[in-house]
């Protein structure tokens, strides 16, 4: 491997400009890359762009360059992720102020026995939950907040309609 600026796929020192055009076209051509096209999009010789590729070693530039993409690639979706996880997090903690202002409004005449059997078992998967942190089927997490919203609604509409919301 030669000496190198910081970054192989630039100019290197020594390197003549027709040599980096050569070099930049090929870089660009992505996994379509070929000496031959090199040579024949700039009207120049296959024997010169491979003493060019040799010598400026382009097999070792262009990959370290598909490197720093692939990097750079996934330092981007783990900002996304981490993005996406922060607003997701934030949508969540508006909701459980919603629900827990609508279930702080429920009164308990406007509980069915259902309701009340249904807000106990919420209440103590969440707490075995957070208590043992052990993971529950994917199935339980998706089923569980899910009943406990329709539970919440349901008793909210009816406190509604009776006139005591």
């Amino acid at each position: 491997m030669g000496k190198w600026t910081d970054k192989p796929w630039e100019r290197q020192k020594g390197e003549s400009a027709q040599a980096f055009e050569a070099f930049s076209i090929y870089l660009d051509m992505g996994a379509e890359r070929s000496l031959k096209a090199v040579s024949q999009q700039l009207s120049k010789s296959l024997p010169l762009i491979k003493r060019w590729s040799r010598e400026k070693e382009w097999q070792e530039r262009v990959r370290a360059y598909d490197n720093e993409l692939e990097r750079e690639a996934r330092k981007k979706v783990i900002a996304d992720r981490k993005t996406m996880t922060k607003r997701h997090i934030g949508i969540a903690m508006q909701l459980q102020k919603k629900a827990l202002e609508a279930l702080e409004n429920l009164s308990v005449e406007d509980m069915t026995p259902k309701d009340i059997k249904e807000y106990i078992k919420m209440a103590t998967d969440l707490e075995r939950l957070n208590r043992t942190l052990e993971e529950e089927s994917a199935a339980a997490k998706d089923d569980g907040p899910a009943q406990l919203a329709d539970t919440i609604i349901a008793a909210y509409q009816r406190r509604k309609e009776s006139g005591n919301a």
